[in-house]
C-alpha cells in the first residue's frame, strides 16, 4: 500500500465519499497528504482522519507565523509553499519555516515550473507582478535547508526542469526529501530517470531513499483514479533501476512517514 505525498481535491459533489475512499484502497493508496486551503482541508480531514493527511496551502506572501500556528491547532501536518515573490531562500520567509520547524511540520515546496496562469491576473490570488520560476528552484532549498537544518522539508515535481539540481540538493541535505508529481516527470524517458538514480547502472540506493510517491492528481472525483498512471511509472522506476522491496516499500510510504515524524 502507498502514502500519496501530494494529493489534491475534496468531495464537492460526490455523494460518496466513503466509497472513493475504499476504491482507492482498492487500487493501492492507504492515506493521501491532501493539499488544499484551510476551509476545504480540514471539513474532509475530520470526515476521514484515518485517510487525509491534512497539508494546508498558503499565500506565502501574505501568511504570518500567527496564522500558521493556528493552522497547527486545526490539526495541520504540514504547509504547503507555492508562488513567491522572492526566492524562497529570502530571509524575510524564515520566521515562517521557523514556525513550521516549531511544530515539528512538513514544509512542502512547489519547485520548478507553475502552470501559465496560476498566481496571476484573475487569479484568485493575484500577485503584482508574473510569477518567476527561478523563485522556486531547487537552489532555493538549498539555502533554506542551511538555514534551517531542523525543518522537513519535501520539494514537490523534483525541481522541473532543474532535475539535476533537485537531485544535488535532495542528496546532500538529510532533512530534504522530493517527489516526481506533476504532469512532466512521468512523461521523461525513463533512460534520464536511470540515470539520476541509477547512473551508470549502479543503484544510488541513497538518493532513492529520498524520493517519495506523489502524483499531484485530484481524488475525490466520482470514477476518478488518475494517480493510478503514476502508480505504473514509479513501479517501472523501480524495475529499471532494479530497486530492492526494502527501498521500493520506503518510497511508496516509508520516506513520507519519516518526513512526517511517524
Amino acid at each position: 500500500m502507498k502514502i500519496e505525498s501530494h494529493a489534491h481535491g475534496y468531495p464537492g459533489e460526490n455523494r460518496l465519499p466513503e466509497n472513493y475512499v475504499r476504491k482507492c484502497r482498492e487500487r493501492g493508496i492507504d492515506r493521501i497528504a491532501l493539499i488544499e486551503s484551510s476551509e476545504h482541508l480540514f471539513p474532509v480531514f475530520e470526515q476521514f482522519p484515518d485517510f487525509v493527511i491534512p497539508i494546508p496551502f498558503v499565500d506565502i506572501d501574505s501568511v504570518t507565523p500567527d496564522k500558521i500556528d493556528s493552522l497547527f491547532a486545526c490539526g495541520a501536518r504540514g504547509i504547503k509553499f507555492i508562488g513567491p515573490s522572492h526566492s524562497y531562500g529570502d530571509e524575510s520567509y524564515y520566521p515562517l519555516y521557523e514556525q513550521v520547524r516549531s511544530h515539528n511540520g512538513l514544509a512542502i515546496f512547489h519547485t520548478g515550473f507553475m502552470g501559465v496562469g496560476y498566481f496571476e491576473k484573475g487569479c484568485c490570488w493575484e500577485k503584482s507582478s508574473p510569477i518567476d520560476i527561478s523563485n522556486m528552484r531547487p537552489a532555493a532549498i538549498d539555502r533554506v535547508a542551511r538555514a534551517v537544518p531542523n525543518l522537513k522539508i519535501l520539494m514537490a515535481h523534483f525541481g522541473n526542469p532543474w532535475w539535476e539540481e533537485a537531485w544535488k540538493i535532495m542528496t546532500s541535505h538529510k532533512n530534504v526529501f522530493a517527489d516526481l508529481s506533476g504532469g512532466t516527470a512521468f512523461r521523461r524517458s525513463l533512460n534520464m530517470w536511470e540515470e539520476i538514480f541509477a547512473p551508470n547502472g549502479i543503484l544510488d540506493e541513497y538518493a532513492l531513499s529520498r524520493l517519495c510517491f506523489g502524483s499531484d492528481t485530484h481524488y475525490f472525483q466520482q470514477d476518478n483514479y488518475a494517480f493510478e498512471k503514476y502508480i505504473s511509472f514509479y513501479d517501472c522506476l523501480f524495475e529499471r533501476i532494479k530497486a530492492p522491496q526494502s527501498l521500493r516499500d520506503a518510497v511508496n510510504r516509508g520516506n513520507l512517514l519519516s518526513a512526517l515524524g511517524e
